[in-house]
């Protein structure tokens, strides 16, 4: 076990190198001058504009710049200053805390209502009760993010407290500690919810079609633990693998969601450093973000082995 947790932590660094690249390339190839864009309105000088593109080594070749950032990462942890001398990491502090408290608040909501509602309708296949869960998935599926974190905004944080008098679930902000990320978290993982509702359903009803579920339920076993034990934990490996690498597109997807929240995290963050031409705090977030990306994918493949015995690692 030790080696391949080893073996994989090695080939993470040509991931990490490979995506890095592509969205340095890419930030640092946009047209204009970064360092013009954070004079504003104002005309730089011309000796402190040079001083400032040697400091950030913004006169030297692509792969150059790219080599002094990836081995600051690297060697050092170090990702960066932006071109106000502030270490993107110290900007990214506060800011991960929240987006990661979203993310798991939604990957909760996700597991959850997926799962469970996944398993109603594969126990009930056929049914109108089936057909109604496809249906309000499908329905949850075509429905823009921004859209549903309007609504709810409107009917469950304002409506709501109109005619009750609670403030069940704050609109804005994070000043209600958890119940902040309630309403948000359910709107960033309305999709996630619907799709995996519709794989655990497949998962499951194709499961309890193998030879060794008849098999147990032949030997009498009762139907609850037909299901849990042999039907639902064979299932779940391909739900799993959903939800490990849905943990990355939850924190790196949560851009509209903190925006509709006001919730000042590092998608928020991110968005405003595009539209400020902060490189290297852009650079910094998706890098986090890989790096979150590559644990996530380890921690899957490790459970692989807890829930089959039979997958081994050496």
């Amino acid at each position: 076990m030790g080696r391949y947790v080893i073996r994989r932590l090695i080939q993470a660094i040509p991931v990490l190198i490979g995506a890095t690249l592509l969205i340095f390339c890419i930030v640092f190839a946009l047209p204009g001058d970064p360092v013009a864009a954070l004079f504003g309105d104002k005309r730089p000088d011309a000796a402190v504009a040079e001083v400032l593109r040697e400091q950030y080594h913004l006169n030297d070749p692509l792969l150059l710049q790219y080599w002094y950032y990836i081995s600051g990462v690297l060697f050092r942890g170090d990702f960066g200053v932006n071109f106000a001398q502030v270490p993107v990491s110290e900007i990214l502090a506060g800011k991960f805390q929240v987006t990661l408290n979203l993310a798991l608040t939604a990957l909760i909501m996700e597991a959850i209502l997926g799962v469970g509602l996944g398993l109603w309708a594969a126990l009930r296949r056929g049914k109108a009760t089936d057909t109604m869960i496809l249906a309000s998935t499908l329905l949850l599926i075509s429905i823009p993010t921004l859209v549903t974190g309007f609504v709810l905004q409107l009917v469950l944080g304002v409506k709501l407290k109109q005619w009750t008098g609670l403030d069940i679930f704050p609109v804005a902000g994070t000043f209600a500690g958890l119940r902040s990320y309630l309403l948000p978290g359910f709107v960033l993982a309305g999709v996630s919810v619907a799709y995996l509702t519709r794989l655990t359903r497949t998962s499951l009803v194709e499961t309890l079609r193998a030879d060794y579920i008849r098999t147990a339920t032949a030997k009498g076993l009762s139907r609850r633990r037909v299901i849990g034990r042999h039907g639902l934990r064979n299932a779940l490996i391909p739900l799993i693998t959903y939800l490990g690498a849905d943990l990355g597109n939850l924190m790196g997807g949560a851009v509209i969601t903190e925006t509709i929240f006001n919730l000042p995290g590092i998608g928020n963050q991110l968005f405003t450093s595009v539209y400020l031409r902060e490189q290297p705090v852009v650079v910094g977030t998706i890098t986090v973000l890989v790096l979150i990306y590559i644990l996530a994918n380890l921690v899957v493949d490790l459970l692989y082995a807890v829930l089959d015995p039979r997958i081994r690692y050496e």
